[in-house]
């Protein structure tokens, strides 16, 4: 493929072109090639993009890119102070991504790395073992080409969720306007603060009963977040439920979890026969394990079709125990991988929270574990013969694209084919 002229690439920079001159010019990018001359390029743009503060872009990756090119220039006082080996390291997928996922296939070769220009200007996934780059700029395709392609257009999942009272009643917390609040019963009361948010209050001098429970359940394609009556969060992803008391107990506070959820404790204590006091354990329990905190921040992976019970814990400590009697006791940075047994490792806590923050980040995951991710947060079905579904990919990608935009990452491997029926997907070789 030809270079872009000077020209053309410093209009990109400065978020000028045209859709199909940026898409020429990502092709390009994908390239991997010409690292000094698009270096000149952007250095020749940066003054434009640094001092136009006022600017406003539609393309919201190059927004996204112009702020992480900020930081790299502040922290090296240059954007360009660093020999190019150094810009360019700890980009692409590597060995130990692959590694970092529990799977019985690690025989997979690293993946090159990619200039930080490309990771920052696109959404980038690798299929590991192969070679390929599979990429997707945000905003490249309009709608209209989109639906061209795809008949039928998913959209992402969004704030949704029922919760189901202690008395049977069930609400649909999409119908809640935002700041309504619920009186529930003895005097409790659960806010609405924003979209996909809520919030329940203690009651004043009315005590709830500790075996009236609430439940919230996210639908596959919904998430919602909840602070429970001891002031604890809770996320919860699609495809998920958590059931809670309306009061918790005086020495210990229990919630059951379905799904995945991540949790922040509030520490909490209460007196004991010395005068002293003593912590308010936290426990979270799912079919195959319980876990015990006393303030920290963890997630917690436990939808039926996985193959493992997977908790990472982010802050603080808990103890992990299987249905099986054995126990672990994790530490910041640490997973637990329940099945028959418990296993424990090291792993970056991010990948596992990225969710949270409306990401997809795989780290050398199997296609099949990636496909089920986008089943649930699209509400979809999937269909993927066994022998694809162990390829393995690294990479990254924004939860609130179209599922369009997945497909068309998947196709530019040409290692599948992807077709879209309904809510059905099916991918071939």
């Amino acid at each position: 493929m030809e270079r872009p002229s000077r020209i053309i690439l410093i209009r990109y920079f400065r978020g000028e072109c045209s859709s199909s001159e940026r898409e020429l010019i990502q092709m390009y990018l994908a390239m991997n090639s010409d690292a000094e001359y698009v270096e000149d390029c952007l250095r020749e743009a940066w003054p434009d993009i640094q001092s136009d503060t006022q600017m406003s872009v539609d393309n919201a990756d190059l927004e996204n890119f112009k702020q992480r090119f900020h930081i790299q220039k502040t922290a090296s006082g240059t954007p360009f102070g660093k020999p190019a080996e150094e810009r360019y390291q700890n980009v692409g997928a590597t060995q130990q991504d692959v590694n970092e996922y529990p799977s019985a296939d690690t025989g997979t070769a690293p993946v090159r790395s990619l200039p930080w220009l490309m990771k920052f200007a696109a959404a980038i996934i690798l299929l590991v073992g192969s070679s390929v780059l599979l990429w997707k700029t945000l905003g490249l395709h309009s709608e209209k080409e989109q639906l061209a392609k795809h008949t039928v257009k998913i959209e992402p999942g969004a704030d949704n969720a029922l919760l189901a009272l202690a008395d049977g009643k069930v609400i649909k917390l999409s119908d809640i306007t935002v700041g309504t609040t619920l009186k529930l019963q003895n005097g409790v009361q659960v806010e609405k603060k924003s979209d996909g948010d809520i919030v329940y209050h203690a009651s004043n001098g009315r005590t709830a009963s500790e075996k009236e429970y609430n439940t919230v359940t996210t639908p596959n394609g919904g998430q919602y977040r909840v602070t429970l009556p001891d002031g604890s969060k809770a996320w919860l992803n699609a495809g998920s439920s958590l059931n809670y008391p309306l009061r918790f107990a005086s020495k210990e506070r229990r919630v059951k979890m379905t799904g995945e959820v991540y949790f922040e404790i509030a520490k909490l204590s209460f007196p004991n026969g010395s005068g002293q006091h003593g912590r308010v354990p936290f426990y979270v329990e799912t079919n195959r394990q319980e876990i015990q905190v006393l303030g920290t921040h963890f997630n917690v992976n436990a939808y039926p079709e996985e193959p493992y019970i997977v908790t990472t814990l982010t802050e603080g400590r808990v103890r992990v125990k299987s249905d099986r009697g054995k126990s672990v006791v994790l530490m910041p940075g640490e997973q637990a991988l329940v099945a028959d047994d418990i296993s424990v490792r090291q792993v970056d806590a991010s990948t596992y929270l990225a969710w949270i923050t409306g990401d997809f980040v795989f780290k050398g995951e199997p296609l099949q574990s990636v496909l089920r991710k986008v089943a649930r947060w699209y509400d979809i079905e999937i269909e993927c013969p066994p022998e694809l579904g162990k390829l393995h990919f690294s990479g990254m990608i924004s939860r609130s694209q179209p599922l369009s935009t997945i497909i068309d990452m998947l196709e530019t491997t040409k290692k599948v084919k992807v077709t879209l029926t309904e809510r059905r997907l099916t991918v071939r070789n």
